[in-house]
């Protein structure tokens, strides 16, 4: 089985409600790609690339350039199977980890569907379900508190909640959310790194008191001092997400000592740097849960068999985000139920794609 041709399809879905996070985030359509590996076999391997200009340095154009005009022409003719070979050529051309990770997904997709299983049974073969966290952007309190009990109501057993701009404010959400959904709930909090040092620590040790589970990313990545002085101050651990990017940086923040959960995303470190990332923290004694892109179905279900593969990642996952789209590229939506997502036992990443959505969709 070679490589014929690789495909990148830029397309937009509105989300329901737009997204707010940290400093300067926010999101109203997610503006991804389509990427679609194809064989001579007649296998086609499917993946989701997620642009964040202002956290990876990709653009939705920056993605289809370097996949159509760098990456397909290195493996055109190869073996999807060889993945490290391929990964080879790819580590040529520096960072653009989202265009790497959609290819890595989309080769593994073909070679699980050449082979007939499914992703999860390749990848590991832990579980073929996962539970699901569910995310709550800034808004105000009461919208914050219906919209956890409407999620409540489906199933959902865990809440990320987004923090860091308002302190005070934050405090209040928490204490509202613990009141309003009880004590056996998942609750950890998400501050984007918009915390100072002495903030973090002043507002977390608060927001304990309301059974916080873990706080990510209370401050900026680069000041892994800080990050070490909030550590060592609060009793929750810190989930890792802008400070674990690579495997390097997942080495180097063990060694520091400063986090205790890492937060894995498929879409920037594909299933090759992903397995990596998990062994490493395995080994550390780190437990794990896969992060969200707000992606679309796609993504999801990419994200979904690793993390049900995984038995380190044992912590409810974030990639509950496509029901926040108002419509999506799946011909046939996610099976999630109770707060799980059941995979589908289909070969590959179990994606069925309507090509009339894509044509729809696609922004090209």
């Amino acid at each position: 089985m070679k490589i014929t041709r690789v495909e990148a399809i830029p397309f937009k879905i509105p989300y329901k409600t737009p997204l707010k996070w940290g400093l300067a985030g926010y999101l109203e359509a997610a503006e991804h790609v389509l990427v679609r590996v194809h064989t001579d076999a007649g296998v086609v391997g499917a993946a989701e690339a997620t642009p964040r200009p202002t956290i990876y340095g990709e653009s939705q154009a920056s993605i289809v350039h370097a996949i159509r005009d760098w990456f397909t022409p290195m493996i055109t003719g190869m073996d999807p199977c060889h993945i490290e070979k391929i990964w080879a050529k790819l580590e040529t051309i520096h960072w653009n980890p989202t265009a790497k990770g959609a290819i890595d997904l989309a080769l593994y997709d073909a070679v699980a569907k050449s082979y007939e299983v499914p992703l999860w049974e390749m990848l590991g073969g832990f579980s073929d379900r996962l539970p699901m966290s569910w995310m709550l952007g800034m808004r105000s309190i009461p919208e914050m508190v219906q919209e956890a009990q409407d999620m409540s109501a489906r199933g959902f057993k865990a809440f990320k909640v987004k923090v860091g701009i308002e302190p005070e404010k934050d405090l209040q959400v928490m204490k509202a959310l613990r009141e309003s959904l009880g004590r056996d709930v998942l609750i950890y909090a998400d501050a984007n790194m918009a915390y100072s040092v002495s903030t973090a620590i002043r507002t977390i040790k608060k927001m304990e008191e309301y059974g916080l589970a873990f706080v990510e990313e209370p401050v900026p990545a680069w000041d892994w001092k800080g990050r070490l002085k909030v550590a060592r101050a609060i009793s929750i651990p810190i989930l890792g997400d802008e400070s674990v990017f690579t495997p390097q940086d997942v080495a180097r923040e063990i060694d520091l000592g400063a986090i205790g959960l890492i937060s894995i995303k498929t879409p920037r470190t594909g299933y090759t740097l992903s397995l990596k990332i998990v062994h490493l923290a395995e080994m550390a004694g780190i437990p794990c849960l896969m992060g969200t892109q707000a992606e679309t179905g796609v993504g999801t279900l990419a994200s979904a068999h690793f993390g049900a593969a995984r038995r380190n990642v044992s912590y409810p996952s974030e990639i509950s985000f496509f029901l926040s789209l108002k419509d999506d590229l799946l011909a046939e939506p996610i099976a999630l139920k109770d707060g799980f997502i059941q995979l589908p036992n289909r070969p590959g990443n179990g994606a069925v794609l309507d090509e009339d959505k894509i044509k729809r969709y696609r922004m090209d």
